[in-house]
């Protein structure tokens, strides 16, 4: 009944009511129109204030708009309280979340299933904060693409959209046409993930988080530059989600829990060998004697850990690094006579000597002029074959940078002795011929 006086009265007004055709200039049926026909109202663009409450001249000058009035809603039945069953409640904008992926730019890493590194960026992205995945799509040309990698996005529920252009950029402009269509579809505050370190993106994104006001999300590579990180909500990189965890070693004679927890110890604490059967460990003195389980215990004596010893000097050390770097500071090192190379062991230089026949041969015989490059093999040469000289030659005694000028002088010395008795020795034989 009460809508039935309100239609009532609204039909009423309606000769105090402005015409629509007649302000826009296009009525036709003029004086025939049962709504106002005014034209100091139509030149009007001010409402009249007391419309439609009190106003009721036919010859008002300002507008009488058309009375919308409101539908008064049906008060619902109740109902029994067994069907008063709670509704889920309508899927919301800010609950949406779409991913693009340029995988030419972002590409898969070797030996990695893409259908792991998608369940990944889900885990991370869409069920821990509780978001519904609207689209994950990826674009590339699919030529470019293994099977083996199509099939893994195809058990992922990743929609390759195959882009067969192979100009230049031909894949960026097809993910801004979808970011594009996404944005007049969808509502913020959604969701929007890109994954490619691209910097063509910047502008894109930006007008979506600061205009569109919509949530952006980036996963990046390593070249990705820092303009396109400041741009969006949210940063991730991508190797956030390429690591495979590295597998626990197991110690031997432990279960595997009681190895995780010997790994996680400070580094003075661990384990010295994980694959031996006698299980050593460092103790820090100012603790007492611990046990790693009922079955082992651990060995603490100081001979049980190998020293390195200087070839050169009496220092030890714990690691063989600690040795490199004590022979690079004292120089404490083997040098070639020929190349001047430095080695770390006698070995090493004897075996680059043979290798590369680097050899001083300072070791002479004065009676067939052969040379040597040791004094060993002087004396074997001599004993073999008889050229012993009781004159000692300078060629016998090894000549270094290392000597004196005092050894030259007696070396010169030695060698003016020696002409002059072969000179008196040579002056006697021929007078008494």
């Amino acid at each position: 009944m009460a809508q039935a006086m309100e239609n009532k009265s609204g039909s009423d007004l309606n000769f105090l009511t402005d015409c629509m055709y007649f302000i826009n200039g296009q009525c036709k049926l003029d004086n025939n129109c049962r709504f106002r026909h005014c034209r100091q109202a139509a030149e009007q663009i001010n409402n009249c204030s007391k419309w439609p409450k009190k106003c009721r001249n036919v010859t008002c000058p300002y507008r009488h708009p058309i009375i919308a009035f409101k539908k008064k809603t049906p008060i619902p039945e109740v109902l029994p309280n067994h069907l008063c069953q709670p509704q889920p409640p309508a899927l919301q904008q800010e609950g949406l979340i779409s991913f693009f992926w340029d995988i030419e730019n972002v590409p898969i890493p070797k030996g990695q299933k893409p259908f792991d590194i998608v369940q990944r960026i889900r885990q991370k992205l869409v069920v821990e904060p509780g978001l519904q995945e609207a689209d994950f799509s990826c674009y590339c040309n699919s030529n470019t693409i293994s099977q083996e990698n199509q099939e893994s996005l195809h058990h992922a529920a990743v929609r390759i959209v195959h882009v067969p252009d192979r100009k230049p950029n031909a894949v960026d402009r097809q993910i801004m046409l979808d970011l594009d269509r996404f944005e007049r579809i969808h509502r913020p505050p959604a969701t929007i993930v890109l994954i490619s370190g691209d910097i063509d993106f910047v502008g894109q994104l930006s007008d979506l988080r600061h205009q569109a006001r919509f949530h952006v999300i980036v996963i990046h590579n390593k070249p990705a530059k820092e303009e396109l990180k400041a741009t969006v909500n949210e940063h991730y990189s991508w190797e956030l989600f390429t690591q495979q965890q590295q597998p626990i070693p197991v110690v031997k004679g432990l279960d595997p829990v009681e190895s995780k927890q010997i790994l996680q110890r400070p580094q003075q604490h661990r384990l010295r060998d994980l694959n031996s059967g006698n299980i050593v460990r460092r103790r820090n003195p100012s603790q007492s004697r611990r046990f790693l389980s009922d079955r082992q215990q651990v060995t603490v004596d100081d001979h049980d850990v190998k020293k390195h010893r200087c070839p050169i000097c009496t220092s030890e050390f714990e690691s063989i690094l600690s040795l490199r770097q004590h022979q690079s500071v004292k120089d404490h090192l083997f040098h070639c006579p020929v190349c001047n190379e430095n080695f770390v062991t006698i070995e090493s230089q004897i075996q680059h000597q043979k290798d590369k026949n680097h050899y001083v041969k300072d070791y002479k015989c004065n009676q067939c002029n052969r040379y040597f490059a040791k004094i060993e093999s002087l004396n074997q040469h001599q004993q073999a074959t008889g050229h012993i000289s009781s004159v000692i030659q300078p060629s016998s005694v090894p000549l270094s940078s290392h000597d004196s000028k005092q050894n030259a002088e007696d070396y010169l010395a030695i060698i003016l002795n020696g002409i002059e008795a072969i000179k008196q020795h040579y002056m006697k034989t021929t007078f008494k011929k």
